[in-house]
């Protein structure tokens, strides 16, 4: 059997046909343009299922990983920032395209699967995953199952608060770790800056347009000896590593994987938070603990949307 696995982002649309290994057979991706509203991305993603499997008859099933909080019996996107979405109804405006099960689940639960079934994850029966890019997400496994937690909103590390009273996040709260580690959160931290007279060799990097800020532009500038990209660093590598290491000791799972964009352009940021996380966490959490790269790349959320419906076709 074959099932059709559907990345959703702010930015991208990526989508895959996928086989009952996680072997990914065929894929597409387009931009989503997410400010058009949710009728035109819909419509984007109707056409983007039809021109990558024309016929659906030797297709089982549809998964969408959608970033946001996903209500789980209805598939009813509850709400999805990157998108501007509120109570959109994705999977019953999906059925009614392709007349197949479709499963709706948020974007890094759907890639921490993806990583346990068809990447790095399978040799055991836990997995926490934790993707560091434009925003910071995680998922995890336990014992075999994917952890949904009570309403279908476990795993966010990424609003965890590492600071009391930080860095204000536009989920409402303060001092998220994905404040101080990911794409957006060093943007905001330098346009604070800026707006704090603060001088940084970062102004000059990004020619003034902060939201042309990456990490390794961060990273780069830090090691040349710029102050405040070192500070700005250096809280990323603090935080992230504690936060990771705090996981690691609650959940205790035999596999770590790391991924997502930041990660991916600066590997010193996976080796140092991994040579840190084991001194910082349990005796017997360490002794199973491996700590991998991701293996799926940017079609992780793809692989694990169509696994997710492979399982719900069962």
């Amino acid at each position: 059997m074959r099932f059709i696995g559907v990345d959703l982002g702010g930015t991208r649309i990526r989508a895959g046909t996928v086989d009952d290994d996680g072997r990914l057979l065929a894929r597409s991706e387009t931009l989503s343009d997410a400010r058009r509203g949710p009728a035109a991305v819909l419509e984007t993603l109707r056409r983007t299922i039809t021109e990558l499997a024309p016929s659906l008859d030797d297709i089982a099933g549809l998964g969408v990983a959608c970033a946001g909080q996903i209500h789980a019996a209805t598939g009813v996107v509850v709400q999805a920032p990157n998108l501007g979405w509120t109570n959109v109804p994705l999977a019953h405006e999906l059925r009614h395209t392709v007349d197949l099960p479709v499963i709706v689940e948020n974007d890094v639960r759907a890639a921490a699967w993806g990583e346990f079934i068809a990447g790095g994850g399978h040799a055991g029966d836990s997995l926490i995953a934790v993707f560091v890019g434009t925003g910071l997400g995680s998922g995890a496994v336990i014992d075999g199952r994917l952890w949904a937690g009570a309403s279908n909103a476990a795993g966010e590390v990424g609003h965890t608060q590492v600071v009391p009273g930080g860095i204000a996040c536009p989920c409402g709260a303060r001092g998220c770790l994905e404040r101080y580690v990911s794409g957006n959160g060093f943007q905001q931290r330098l346009r604070e800056a800026r707006t704090a007279g603060t001088d940084t060799a970062l102004d000059a990097r990004t020619g003034g347009d902060g939201a042309s800020l990456t990490a390794s532009m961060v990273y780069e500038t830090a090691n040349d000896g710029d102050a405040f990209a070192r500070r700005v660093w250096d809280d990323a590598v603090h935080h992230l590593t504690v936060a990771l290491a705090n996981y690691v000791t609650v959940v205790n799972p035999r596999v770590l994987v790391l991924g997502g964009g930041v990660i991916e352009t600066v590997p010193a940021l996976f080796d140092t938070a991994a040579a840190g996380i084991p001194p910082l966490t349990t005796i017997l959490a360490r002794e199973v603990l491996r700590i991998e790269r991701a293996r799926l790349g940017a079609w992780s959320g793809v692989v694990g949307a169509a696994l997710l419906a492979r399982g719900s076709a069962r």
